[in-house]
């Protein structure tokens, strides 16, 4: 992803997605740590400035692999970490990709998470990927995600034997066209 993306609509957050840097390292440690952010992703062991430096310098690498586009929601004003929203899974097969997102402890209840889940499915589909498919896998233990989803656009699939309320994984889809029209795209998009 060249640059950096703007996003925000009336009464959503304002934020630019960008790229991981060096300089963020010790927010992303700060987010590891954070109980909520540990909770519903997975954090590495150890979680220290170390390793998020090292996971920061594999980001080009990642991408160029097509293993997973992890970018940071940062304010405009001061560039401070808010978040992070990424695709991952790429299925070239589908033109599909999993989305997952965390924020910052201070950033949430203010539309940081919808805001920039919104703009990177926007990007997803329309962007260069022009993926059809964009899947976001939300426990449904965590209201917050299943609303983000939502006002993201999301919409719930429903799944034969899981049923709500179980403690199940909710599986959420972000759709362009027809699953029977095929890729809207040609092959060759690339993260």
């Amino acid at each position: 992803m060249p640059g950096s993306l703007a996003a925000g609509s009336p009464g959503a957050a304002e934020l630019v997605l960008r790229a991981w840097g060096d300089a963020d390292a010790p927010a992303l440690v700060a987010a590891w740590a954070d109980p909520e952010v540990r909770r519903w992703t997975v954090v590495p062991e150890p979680a220290d400035l170390d390793v998020a430096r090292r996971w920061i310098a594999g980001w080009d690498e990642r991408r160029r692999r097509r293993l997973a586009l992890d970018l940071v929601a940062a304010d405009p004003g001061d560039d401070r970490v808010l978040g992070e929203v990424g695709l991952s899974s790429f299925d070239d097969g589908r033109s599909a990709a999993r989305i997952g997102w965390w924020t910052a402890p201070g950033a949430r209840g203010r539309g940081v998470a919808s805001a920039m889940v919104a703009a990177l499915t926007a990007w997803a589909h329309d962007g260069p990927l022009g993926l059809r498919v964009v899947v976001a896998e939300v426990d449904e233990a965590n209201p917050a995600s299943v609303a983000v989803a939502r006002r993201a656009g999301y919409r719930r699939l429903h799944r034969p034997g899981v049923l709500p309320g179980t403690g199940s994984t909710q599986v959420f889809v972000s759709q362009v066209g027809s699953p029977e029209s095929g890729p809207e795209r040609g092959p060759g998009a690339r993260v």
